[in-house]
This record gives structure tokens, C-alpha cells and sequence, in this order.
């Protein structure tokens, strides 16, 4: 199977911005567990996408995975 990547998506030419979301504990320190990973892509052609997974809080936050189901849930996927 293919993922489509934001390397991928960069080099074609759409403009792609990842933002990460971390739970934070009272006295602000990083929670290990919790999360989100919004995937923002705009197309050269014009089109906007967005996709966002949320991590719930008994799971380990993973950067690389939450990339892959945002990008998975934006619908870019399906215009290439």
C-alpha cells in the first residue's frame, strides 16, 4: 500500500501545514497520552483540505501516525 506523504504533497506543489496538539498536565508538563494532528493542504489549483485525528486519552501520542490519518481524512487522497 502507498501512503500519500507531506514531503509528497510539498514537492507537487501544494502548500501543507501540520500542527500537533499535546494534553498538558496541570503544572504543565507533556502528557504522554492524548493529543491531535491537524493536516491543512492547499492545492495549486485552488482547492483547500483539511484533515484532523485525535489521539483519545488512554493511547500514545505519535506524531507520524496522526499525520497519516489526517491526511487520510482531508480527502486530498482522492484528487491526485
Amino acid at each position: 500500500m502507498h501512503y500519500i506523504t507531506v514531503s509528497f504533497l510539498r514537492k507537487s506543489g501544494y502548500k501543507v501545514a501540520v500542527m500537533h496538539r499535546r494534553n498538558f498536565d496541570k503544572f504543565g508538563n507533556k502528557l504522554p497520552k492524548g493529543g491531535e494532528t491537524t493536516v491543512i493542504i492547499d492545492s495549486p489549483y485552488g482547492k483547500h483540505f483539511e484533515g484532523t485525528s485525535r489521539c483519545c486519552d488512554s493511547d500514545n501520542y505519535d506524531k507520524k501516525l496522526g499525520v497519516r490519518i489526517a491526511l487520510g481524512r482531508s480527502g486530498v487522497i482522492n484528487q491526485i
